[in-house]
């Protein structure tokens, strides 16, 4: 008996639904008929439970589904201000580190020439080789001392100086620079000279030295420090690579190769320095 109900009971709602969209469509056709308006009004009688029943029934999905929306969305908004607020606390505690860093790896210079000469560590932000020219940018300015003009070294050795400064950063010309000069020594023969830049990736070449001058690749030479000199005497500024002695001229031909590492600065440091405070 059961089975024969539940047949006829769909019949009979089919018939129902049926029935209310046939009223609901004549009634748009003919709205002015109270005819058609009370068999609009009872149709909505019967139906009306049924829609009810449904809406009951898919409430709590339409819910969830909603519910599950927001809350990916909610936890995408939480996730990222968590990130903004470790990156917050994070920047002090890496600026930290960094100059922890730089600390470490100067320290391993233990060079005589850097006794009773002040300084300060500096971080290498920007390297640039505008018109030419070949520079670095450090993160330290007049508000840690640095000045126009003072020399500038990395664990390897001269890199090059001061050659313009702001309140909290510096740019610095290195000693390949075309421009740059440097006085030096020859370690071993005590010889001196004048090792001038040939541009990134090139050797210095050292001038004023004598055909005859006892220099021979390997020696080293640091700066001089002769009077009017920007550096002070010396800092390892690089390797003797070549000595030629052209036919007929008067001076030799000398390559020096940089001892720091030019196109892989990080860390150097700033000697607080000028030829008038020495």
């Amino acid at each position: 008996m059961a089975g024969s109900r539940r047949p006829r009971g769909r019949f009979l709602l089919l018939l129902l639904v049926l029935l209310g969209v046939t009223f609901v469509t004549l009634s748009e056709k003919a709205s002015t008929s109270r005819y058609f308006d009370k068999a609009r009004t009872l149709a909505r009688e019967v139906a009306n439970p049924f829609q009810s029943a449904v809406h009951s029934a898919l409430q709590p999905v339409g819910d969830f589904i909603y519910g599950a929306f927001q809350y990916r969305s909610l936890e995408a908004q939480n996730q990222k201000l968590r990130e903004e607020l470790a990156a917050d606390q994070a920047a002090p505690v890496r600026a930290a580190a960094e100059e922890q860093q730089a600390e470490q790896v100067l320290a391993q210079e233990h060079l005589s020439y850097l006794s009773g000469i002040p300084s300060v560590a500096a971080q290498v932000v920007d390297v640039g080789s505008a018109n030419f020219e070949e520079t670095v940018e450090l993160n330290r300015g007049r508000t840690s001392g640095v000045a126009v003009g003072q020399p500038v070294l990395s664990a390897g050795g001269l890199v090059g100086s001061v050659s313009s400064v702001s309140a909290h950063l510096a740019t610095v010309t290195l000693i390949d620079d075309p421009t740059s000069v440097v006085g030096v020594r020859d370690v071993r023969s005590r010889v001196v000279g004048a090792a001038r830049g040939e541009g990134l990736g090139f050797d210095l070449q050292v001038q004023d030295l004598n055909v005859g001058e006892a220099v021979k690749p390997g020696d080293k030479m640091v700066t001089s420090g002769l009077s009017l000199e920007p550096f002070p005497a010396g800092i390892p500024v690089g390797t003797v690579t070549r000595v030629s002695a052209p036919s007929g001229a008067l001076q030799l031909q000398v390559s020096l190769k940089p001892l720091a590492d030019l196109s892989n600065l990080e860390f150097v440091r700033v000697l607080l320095w000028s030829p008038q405070g020495s």
